[in-house]
């Protein structure tokens, strides 16, 4: 019989072997070390306290890994990783966890739930939209299939601390949940921020998750476009963590910067969707 509660700290090592099996066959790598997943949890946030498994006998063997947060304006909880063991699938269990896990976030004012799902996971896709999730946002997800190279005389410099209020103005979106500012200042010890200047003047900058390679943001100026100063940040980003980098979740919308990534050697791997359902 298949039981469902709430996670505590003591469920940590359980909750990670059952990430590893759930994933072990997923369409994208996911892959990585214990130390790699506790900083995914600490970047998106993940609070076990509003997460919830599924046990079999003492076997956990599902999970809904929830993250508590602002998004928008609201308080909101992001679904850092959901996850059944291949065993255990079509058994209702998604669901039977996200309907445990719902009165416990609504008990902590939560006022909506956003989560991200590949396009290609058409059974996934069904189950939210069955469950009252709507699409908000269609995002790529990019790997670097050669070095950026940039030569300029710009002034490049790696700074302790973010001028947010500054950063935003250069923005055309919104990052997702897992590059955001939130999760950014999550991640103090993980995490290295490039600016650029043009006569001391800020002008653009770029924030990498250097665990994983991971471009977390990147935004120049509107002024300063087209004069390859993005180039160069990236080029610093690079360097700084000494491997090709990654891009996840760049909204299709922004055209501009798909255009930007592409042309810089990026490849597109897949694609997913933004959905949010309100609590």
């Amino acid at each position: 019989m298949i039981t469902y509660r709430l996670l505590s700290s003591a469920d940590s090592t359980a909750l990670f072997e059952c990430f590893v099996a759930a994933f072990s066959d997923y369409q994208v790598d996911m892959k990585m070390s214990r130390e790699q997943f506790e900083l995914r949890l600490a970047r998106d946030g993940v609070r076990l306290d509003i997460s919830v498994g599924a046990f079999d006998e003492s076997k956990m063997v599902g999970f809904y890994m929830n993250a508590l947060g602002e998004w928008q304006g609201k308080p909101s909880a992001y679904d850092a990783g959901t996850g059944v063991t291949p065993a255990y699938r079509r058994q209702g269990i998604a669901e039977q966890l996200f309907a445990r896990m719902v009165p416990r976030l609504k008990e902590i004012a939560v006022e909506q739930y956003l989560l991200e799902v590949l396009t290609g996971n058409e059974r996934a896709i069904r189950l939210y939209r069955k469950l009252g999730f709507v699409e908000t946002r269609r995002f790529a997800v990019f790997r670097q299939s050669e070095p950026v190279t940039a030569l300029s005389d710009l002034s490049m410099r790696r700074v302790e601390t973010p001028e947010w209020e500054l950063f935003k103005s250069f923005w055309d979106g919104y990052p997702s949940w897992q590059n955001s500012i939130h999760a950014v200042d999550r991640i103090p010890n993980e995490r290295v921020v490039v600016c650029a200047y043009v006569d001391e003047v800020l002008v653009g900058y770029g924030v990498a998750f250097k665990p994983w390679a991971n471009l977390m943001q990147l935004a120049v100026a509107r002024e300063h476009r087209r004069k390859g100063i993005g180039s160069r940040i990236l080029a610093a980003l690079q360097a700084e963590v000494s491997e090709s980098l990654k891009v996840t979740n760049v909204d299709e919308e922004l055209t501009a910067t798909m255009t930007f990534f592409e042309g810089k050697g990026f490849e597109m791997v897949f694609e997913q969707l933004e959905m949010v359902k309100t609590l």
